[in-house]
């Protein structure tokens, strides 16, 4: 692929950068808070390409601000540090995210442990 035809991925991922991840304006003075912020916006994108690839994989292909609206309103409660629970109602990204990961983001309840099992479960 040459670049003229690889250009719109480029300036879809600049495009995504500067409407979903906010990165720009940048109001910082000092250099290393700039390179910093930056790196966070590419790392930002670059899970988000990531997790757009196993969705596509898994067969589902869902818009940049739907999977970010989807995971930006996953909250969870701690309710006495006995179990947590959800804070937020399922949707196709969910369903689409528990078949591609294997998770069980539709469950109500959560008890710790098993939260800190699907923590290790994506982690490798």
């Amino acid at each position: 692929m040459g670049i003229n035809e690889g250009r719109y991925k480029i300036e879809d991922c600049f495009r995504i950068l500067k409407t979903n991840f906010n990165a720009r304006p940048v109001f910082l003075r000092n250099r290393k808070k700039i390179v910093t912020h930056f790196v966070v916006c590419y790392t930002a994108l670059l899970i988000h390409r990531l997790l757009e690839i196993k969705l596509d994989l898994y067969g589902e292909h869902f818009a940049t601000l739907n999977i970010l609206q989807t995971l930006q309103n996953m909250n969870v409660v701690n309710i006495e540090d006995i179990y947590y629970t959800t804070a937020y109602k399922a949707s196709k990204v969910c369903a689409a995210l528990n078949g591609a990961f294997g998770l069980c983001l539709d469950k109500k309840n959560c008890e710790p442990k098993e939260l800190n099992g699907t923590i290790k479960k994506i982690t490798r």
